[in-house]
């Protein structure tokens, strides 16, 4: 599997050209990691070619032999021979040309020379139709594997070859530790998936019920299949795992647990309760399915209670490569998804994580659970890239989900993570800890969590966040402070940290905009363009002799008191603060004016005074509306509709007649009814509009009949046809062209030899 990576960057770097002539000392080289709308940027140096670190590395790039360059965000220094950064919001599929130009003040080796290169972002996924098909049930036997006659999960999985797959009819398999015989080829997965319209469920339980006898101080014991397992739920609530029975007696922590000794199972239920009159769940197989194969795509299945012995978890990818993992249900597992070692592009997008472990104390969480991994975690080592975890729900866990392993055998970890719902964490809604090197999460929105995103430590770097909204921090069963961000770890050194367009609001009593911890150093914390709102303070800085730049943020907070408090000191006002720390000579005190926060609709109302306030920042937010970037997380569109028609012009014979597709699109939560009105400017031309109202996004036609005899019309007749759109107090107007008549002009071409 490793010889498909070497191929992968090979044909990356076959494009690569130094563009100037350097000094003879300087060489360096390009790599580019393209994902679906990403791409990493990696420079790495000889050892003599910048050695006093003062080298600085700008990036432009282009769609491949299109027209001019575009800006984009520079690189950062993560080591002495390399420069690390990503470009931002590519087309999949699409080949960039990439061009980095160092600038060295000193005139070192690397002042004025360019390399470049060219490389493709990733093609979006294509699920194959109606492929050959096996068929599974619960009860399936025999190898028809038809609809009528349906085989095994077993059966049908050893039958399908790249190209095939195997679908789950409705029930419980009760299932672990599932064989994949084989792996699927690029075009031609291996697809397992749900039947349409039913429930496949991949149960990691044991089926059987347990007989429980009482032990007294309502503790209850039985007698399990399979020993040590982690996973026990009583009437749909996982138990805490107390490490000793002395423990469970006394129920230390103050919440319903049980206690494994090899097969002996002991349990202390609510209130004392009988666990033979409940619903009782021991977990008996560790995972469904090891996944050691390369494109595996599993769709629209349901896996719980996948919880025996260690590190279990219901899908495991070690040395796995370009599988999928989209519009699944993972409910109460001790993992949803791991990954490790040599796994690339794996995808994991549109799926629901979950389990009952929030309300859990803080403290006994941390003290012997193992429980603190979530929905998806990466395990050390891992060295595959361009993982994507994107549009998933996750809720209810101690932590939501973590994206970076503690070793990646120095390469940058090419992870995005975007436009996920992560909601009621006791702790990190996101752990960016580890190894995170060109990690972007972009778009995702945290509530009702403790912290947001760890980025606690991030070894090497850069991370971004990147138009993220956190809101409600501080929740939970702890004695802590909440922050969209936390920063604070015990360990080496973070590299550089990017925070752009996030917005935060803490909500809840007591909690700041944002609060920066120690201990913990880093190389650099730079933010522009957030919206940072406490109840406490705005921002808090315990660690003011760590490197941080703020500029063009919004500080507010609603409890009349001071602003800020930098480390011991407080500042009532933005002006008093900037001028003793020079931190946000640009930035905002101003109540945000979100349109509507208490039903958790953060974008900006139009009297906000941050519309069009922020700072550009190329690369990152190029395409802002109106005259500047607005700060926080949501751009403002504007209010009401757009009226738009395809095409915008036809010609026409005498007495034809031409189409018109109108198009209305609603802006910023418009939801009127839009009237249309078009008038013919010629008693020779008919005019009809069908329908004449459409809702707040629809479409109509406009259509226009010419009455002149044929079949010429010379010179012909240009008519411009306006088209109003009213609805809610808002008016729109555009103009349609139509040609009657008229004639081709050819002109002569005219060839000249050379001279």
């Amino acid at each position: 599997m490793r010889n498909r990576q070497t191929f992968f960057l090979l044909t990356i770097l076959t494009g690569l050209l130094v563009l100037s002539v350097p000094p003879a000392r300087a060489a360096a080289s390009l790599e580019l990691y393209g994902t679906f709308h990403a791409m990493g940027v990696i420079v790495t140096l000889d050892g003599s070619d910048d050695p006093d670190r003062d080298a600085t590395a700008n990036v432009e790039y282009r769609v491949s032999g299109s027209g001019s360059y575009h800006q984009s965000f520079p690189l950062s220094r993560v080591a002495d021979t390399r420069f690390v950064g990503s470009l931002f919001w590519l087309e999949p599929g699409t080949g960039y040309d990439v061009r980095v130009t160092f600038n060295d003040s000193d005139g070192g080796p690397l002042d004025s020379t360019t390399i470049a290169g060219t490389a493709s972002t990733r093609a979006d996924i294509t699920i194959p139709s109606s492929p050959p098909a096996y068929y599974v049930s619960p009860g399936g036997s025999g190898t028809t594997c038809s609809q009528a006659v349906p085989c095994s999960l077993e059966e049908g999985l050893s039958r399908a070859n790249p190209g095939d797959e195997v679908v789950l009819r409705d029930g419980v398999y009760y299932q672990g530790e599932i064989p994949l015989p084989r792996s699927g080829t690029s075009g031609a997965p291996i697809v397992v998936r749900g039947y349409e319209g039913e429930t496949a469920i991949l149960d990691g339980a044991d089926p059987n019920t347990f007989t429980w006898t009482a032990q007294g101080g309502g503790v209850y014991r039985t007698t399990v299949n399979e020993p040590d397992t982690h996973l026990v739920m009583a009437n749909g609530e996982r138990l805490y795992p107390y490490q000793s029975l002395s423990d469970l007696q006394s129920l230390c922590w103050d919440i319903p647990g049980f206690y494994a000794n090899g097969k002996t199972l002991y349990v202390r239920l609510a209130g004392d309760a009988d666990p033979n009159s409940g619903t009782m769940v021991v977990s008996r197989y560790n995972h469904a399915f090891t996944v050691e194969q390369d494109f595996i795509y599993f769709l629209d299945l349901t896996f719980r209670h996948y919880g025996q012995g260690d590190y279990a978890k219901a899908i495991y990818f070690n040395n796995a490569s370009d599988n999928l993992v989209q519009g699944c249900t993972f409910a109460v597992n001790d993992l949803g998804i791991g990954i490790k070692r040599d796994s690339h592009r794996n995808v994991i997008q549109d799926n629901e994580f979950y389990d009952t472990t929030f309300d859990w104390p803080w403290d006994a969480v941390k003290t012997g659970s193992s429980l603190e991994t979530g929905g998806v975690r990466f395990y050390s080592p891992t060295s595959g890239r361009g993982n994507v975890i994107r549009r998933n729900t996750l809720h209810d866990y101690f932590d939501g989900f973590g994206a970076c392993p503690n070793e990646t055998g120095g390469d940058t970890n090419e992870t995005d993570v975007y436009e996920n719902l992560v909601y009621d964490v006791g702790d990190d809604g996101m752990e960016t800890d580890g190894q995170c090197s060109n990690v972007r999460i972009w778009g995702n929105t945290f509530h009702d969590v403790l912290m947001g995103i760890s980025l606690a430590p991030v070894y090497d770097g850069p991370v971004y966040a990147i138009r993220n909204l956190i809101y409600r921090t501080g929740v939970g069963n702890n004695d802590y402070t909440g922050s969209p961000f936390k920063f604070n770890s015990g360990y080496d050194q973070s590299g550089p940290m990017y925070l752009f367009h996030n917005t935060a609001d803490a909500a809840l009593p007591g909690n700041n905009g944002i609060y920066i911890k120690a201990p913990g150093t880093w190389t650099l914390i730079y933010a522009r363009n957030n919206i940072w709102s406490g109840t406490n303070y705005a921002l808090e800085n315990y660690n003011t002799g760590q490197p941080i730049d703020l500029d063009y943020d919004d500080l507010w907070n609603d409890n009349g008191g001071d602003l800020v408090r930098w480390d011991s000191t407080r500042y009532a006002t933005l002006t008093a603060f900037t001028g003793a720390t020079g931190q946000e000579h640009h930035g905002f005190n101003v109540e945000p004016g979100f349109a509507g926060a208490t039903s958790g609709d953060y974008t900006l109302d139009p009297a906000s005074e941050l519309i069009d306030a922020g700072v550009i920042i190329s690369g990152i937010n190029d395409d802002y509306v109106g005259i500047a970037p607005d700060v926080g997380a949501y751009e403002y569109q504007g209010y009401g509709f757009t009226l738009t028609t395809t095409p915008s012009s036809r010609a026409i014979s005498p007495g034809g007649i031409a189409r018109y597709d109108i198009g209305v699109q609603p802006i910023g939560g418009f939801t009127h009814t839009v009237t249309l009105v078009a008038t013919s400017p010629s008693p020779s031309l008919t005019l009809s509009l069908a329908p004449t109202a459409l809702d707040s996004a629809g479409q109509g036609t406009l259509t226009l009949t010419d009455t002149h005899p044929g079949p010429t019309l010379l010179p012909g007749l240009w008519y411009t046809i306006p088209i109003t759109g009213t609805g809610g107090g808002v008016t729109r107007t555009v103009s349609v062209g139509l040609l009657v008549g008229g004639a081709r002009v050819y002109l002569p071409v005219i060839l000249r030899g050379c001279p």
